[in-house]
């Protein structure tokens, strides 16, 4: 009995220490294969074929061609879906539907690694260490949900970044930082 509550002791701390480490925003790019409206939740297909369910967080915004919504999600749309790893279930945050003037753009979570406001330049650092560059541009930067401008940017603040890519060009849409 001693050793199972040690080892029982030794599995909490684990589970415990890892949470917050795994508990990093990620990118699942693929096409809904159902939306589950009752449990709040959808089945993502990936590029794989392979089947994921993503719980929708209170707070998911849903963006279709531009326009945010929490609830305008459909069989058969492919998606960019930003979300929380968590131990046992995944939570989207922010699902960018490629259609119409979206039908080009992706996500990109990352680290605000620099900025110049002068430059109208910010530099992203993703989860896999790669930095990406953008030109501010005509694009727009949200913080905490409200309008903002790249001033108000600080290094280290976890953003979301909507861009476009055509060819070889990648234009910045939106950036949009979440500080607690």
């Amino acid at each position: 009995m001693k050793i199972f509550s040690q080892l029982f002791g030794a599995m909490a701390a684990v589970l415990l220490l890892a949470g917050p480490a795994v508990a990093a925003d990620a990118i699942a790019v693929g096409k809904v294969k159902a939306v589950n409206a009752d449990d709040k939740e959808i089945v993502l297909t990936d590029s794989a074929g392979k089947d994921v369910t993503i719980k929708l967080g209170d707070t998911v915004i849903i963006n279709r061609g531009g326009k945010e919504s929490q609830s305008d999600l459909r069989a058969g749309d492919t998606v960019n879906v930003c979300y929380e790893k968590g131990v046992l279930t995944w939570t989207a945050q922010y699902i960018l539907v490629q259609e119409g003037n979206t039908e080009n753009s992706h996500l990109l979570n990352g680290t605000v690694k620099n900025y110049d406001a002068d430059k109208e330049q910010v530099t992203l650092t993703d989860p896999e260490g790669k930095d990406w560059t953008f030109s501010m541009g005509d694009a727009t930067v949200r913080l905490n949900g409200k309008d903002s401008k790249i001033g108000d940017l600080k290094i280290g603040d976890e953003a979301i970044a909507i861009f476009e890519k055509l060819g070889e060009a990648t234009t910045l849409k939106s950036l949009m930082i979440d500080r607690k």
